[in-house]
């Protein structure tokens, strides 16, 4: 098995995100996703995906919320605006209002567009190391903008995957209509850990096995999370499974489209957003600039950590919606292999169940796009902690090796 290329994502420790996206804690409740999202008085807001409260996790969702924002600001007649980040909502409230005429500034700390989108290269081909599909495709605003573009979309069809390595599946013919009606019953303040141990106590016509595997694949993979933090009622949210697609030459297609002709400032983090009656300071590593508004849109988990200062201080709603929603944590790897040794699947999607509880990978095959055997794997759980460590070539070694353990 011989690797050519590869490319690996580090969201858990990349500083201007702090995980992959936002989650309901059991404390939390959808509410806290509109709370957020709140205007502060007439000069601040808050937008991106953590604030949809039907779409969060999910590009579209932090753009809708950017277009929101942009709507905002623009109907408050502000003429100079900062937009705090260049990920999708970032990029949706800055192309919003440019075309509405506005004097707008994007403010962005990486040296890169996108935020949670980034394009990675391997072996002369674009791939995804953050967002990868077009979710909700039918309902999808983004997609609606890649078929104008005339992009190459490809299908995924999650709900058949192959199983790799030494594994069988069982049966899970009723297992997720039970767990949401199990969900939906759990107290306030219940996490999904508490209700899957009360399951698994008596697990009915299925094996424990069987539930745990599920529940790995449908929540796990999906938040990278732990089962305990998640809400019960409200941590299983929608989001993948809707006739999912995935961009060939990944989503910097679409991020380069909405960013042309905006002033965006790269590598310039903003550290403190002051607000007065006239107007609101932007200021950063020697950088000051005076705006009549700010739309923030940089992660939660950025918010959470206090990396940007607040004059005065966010309101008790903002706050307390930061302290019940979290980030998860699912990390990717693109290897190039020299020759094809898995399955041929026609949904090009296959799962791999780790040794230990919660160990969990994904894989979809890009070889028919990229012209050459690729594979592209997203990990989850407690794996991350094992394979996640050392050097790029060495996480994409010990990758591989899911996929393909030595004999």
């Amino acid at each position: 098995m011989s690797i050519l290329g590869y490319a690996v994502s580090h969201w858990g420790d990349d500083p201007w995100a702090r995980g992959s996206w936002s989650l309901i804690g059991r404390d939390g409740t959808p509410a806290d996703r509109v709370n957020l999202g709140t205007p502060i008085g007439n000069r601040l807001r808050i937008a991106g995906e953590a604030t949809h409260p039907t779409r969060a996790g999910m590009t579209h969702g932090a753009y809708e919320q950017g277009v929101v924002a942009a709507a905002w600001a623009a109907n408050r007649r502000h003429d100079r605006i900062a937009v705090i980040g260049a990920g999708m909502a970032g990029l949706a409230a800055a192309r919003t209002l440019t075309d509405r005429d506005a004097d707008v500034v994007v403010w962005e700390a990486r040296e890169r567009l996108g935020g949670r989108t980034a394009g990675a290269e391997v072996g002369g081909s674009g791939f995804d190391l953050g967002a990868n599909w077009l979710q909700q495709y039918d309902d999808n605003v983004l997609a609606r903008l890649a078929e104008r573009l005339g992009l190459r979309l490809v299908p995924t069809d999650f709900h058949d995957p192959v199983l790799l390595g030494d594994d069988t599946a069982g049966s899970i013919d009723g297992i997720e209509k039970e767990l949401r009606k199990r969900l939906a019953a759990a107290p306030v303040g219940a996490g999904i850990g508490d209700v899957l141990d009360a399951w698994l106590r008596e697990p009915g016509p299925w094996t424990e096995r069987d539930i745990r595997r599920f529940v790995d694949a449908e929540i796990v993979m999906d938040s990278g999370a732990p089962l305990s933090w998640l809400s019960a009622r409200y941590g299983f949210e929608p989001g993948v499974g809707h006739g999912d697609r995935w961009i060939v030459g990944g989503y910097r297609l679409l991020v380069e489209h909405l960013a042309a002709g905006l002033d965006v400032r790269l590598g310039q983090p903003v550290r403190r957003i002051a607000v007065d009656d006239d107007g609101v300071t932007v200021s950063g590593d020697g950088m000051h600039e005076r705006v009549d508004a700010v739309i923030v849109t940089v992660p939660l988990g950025v918010l959470a950590a206090g990396a940007i200062a607040f004059e005065p201080g966010l309101p008790d709603p903002h706050r307390k919606a930061l302290s019940r929603l979290g980030m998860g944590r699912v990390e990717k790897v693109v290897l190039r292999f020299a020759e094809r040794f898995w399955p041929e699947h026609p949904g090009g999607y296959y799962r791999v169940h780790g040794p230990r509880e919660n160990c969990v990978a994904e894989w979809l095959d890009a070889s028919a796009a990229d012209g050459a055997p690729t594979l592209v794997g997203l990990f989850a759980g407690p794996w991350l902690d094992e394979l996640w460590a050392g050097t790029d070539a060495e996480i994409a070694a010990r990758a591989a090796a899911v996929i393909r353990p030595p004999r």
